[in-house]
Order: structure tokens, then C-alpha cells, then sequence
């Protein structure tokens, strides 16, 4: 991966509790972009201190590989009727530990 990527996760309204746990829809919104447009793009935040919580994969924060935004159209008219979506911030392997760091802390995540 030589940039950075935006995938999502859309899980669909179901009668059934057994299908919950499985993403009914998965895929990129933004592949291999720089750190601008992924947040821009597929975020869809024009600054990134508008986002909101997010959580890493792993802690400490300078190790962490992707950010998840759990309930992203949340207050959507996806999400009223039923459908709830995540996304992830892919962080490329070429990134330094401090970089990823600082990434972490544009998105308010301390530790």
C-alpha cells in the first residue's frame, strides 16, 4: 500500500440476531490518496477536528496500523432507517512511529 486508504463497513437492518456480527457490505471509499484527501475524501471532513471520536487498532498510539469511525452516518437517513456504517483510516507501512502518532493526535486519541 503506498498511500492512504479509506474502507467501510455497512452492516443492514436484519430480522435475524445471528447476522449482526457479519458486515453486510464492505469495500474501498478512497484507495492509495495522501493524508489530506482520504480524510477529505473519504471521511468527508474538510478539517479533521470535526470528526468526531474514533479508536485505533492498537495501543500505544505510534504503532497503530488503522482508526475506526464506528456509527459514521450516524443522525444520517441511512442510519434512521436501520443501516449503520464504520469506517477506517488505513495508515501506509512506510509511516513512521512518530507520524502515526501525530495522527493519532489529529484525531484526539492521546495515548
Amino acid at each position: 500500500m503506498t498511500g492512504f486508504s479509506v474502507t467501510f463497513e455497512r452492516f443492514l437492518p436484519h430480522d435475524d440476531a445471528d447476522d449482526i456480527c457479519e458486515a453486510d457490505e464492505i469495500g474501498f471509499v478512497v484507495e492509495s490518496a495522501s493524508l489530506r484527501d482520504a480524510i477529505r475524501l473519504g471521511l468527508g471532513y474538510a478539517r479533521p477536528e470535526w470528526s468526531g471520536p474514533c479508536e485505533p487498532d492498537s495501543y500505544p498510539a505510534h504503532s497503530v496500523r488503522w482508526l475506526s469511525f464506528y456509527q459514521w452516518n450516524d443522525g444520517a437517513r441511512e442510519y434512521f432507517e436501520g443501516m449503520r456504517e464504520s469506517r477506517a483510516l488505513h495508515i501506509p507501512d512506510h509511516v513512521t512511529e512518530a507520524s502515526r502518532f501525530r495522527i493519532c493526535r489529529l484525531f484526539g486519541i492521546k495515548s
